[in-house]
């Protein structure tokens, strides 16, 4: 999976933004419609705001093992995964939102140090991850 990502360019240096390089938001959309962003703000301890070692270990395992393997069976797509000045968002298109929250609850519940906030934005047409991208 991870041969599936690219690191995209920001003016920010406290920015990285990773996007899905094998798949397009346009022919996502066109089967999955609704947008999913799984959003948490972790402690900034240093100069470059970037997350602590715990923090992105279990958000690898989540999207390593938890994501991938919904994307697998063809429920979501996790197309960008953005970290920037204390907030960690995963983009996930998906076609039932509801379900989707639920599915990323049942990985999220393992870590209570870890808590997360959900924002379903339905049939989003891909507007939010095209204005991450430009």
């Amino acid at each position: 999976m991870e041969s599936n990502w690219e690191l995209k360019t920001t003016n920010n240096i406290n920015q990285m933004l990773r996007l899905r390089s094998d798949k397009t938001i346009d022919e996502v959309i066109s089967t999955l419609p609704n947008l999913l962003i799984v959003k948490h703000q972790y402690h900034v301890a240093d100069d470059i705001m970037f997350p602590d070692p715990s923090c992105l270990a279990f958000f690898t395992a989540f999207e390593q093992n938890h994501l991938s393997a919904l994307e697998f069976e063809g429920s979501l797509s996790l197309m960008a995964v953005d970290i920037f000045e204390g907030s960690y968002k995963f983009f996930i298109y998906c076609d039932d939102a509801q379900k989707c929250v639920y599915d990323c609850i049942s990985f999220l519940k393992s870590n209570s140090l870890f808590k997360c906030d959900f924002e379903i934005v339905n049939n989003e047409k891909g507007d939010r991850l095209k204005s991450l991208i430009s």
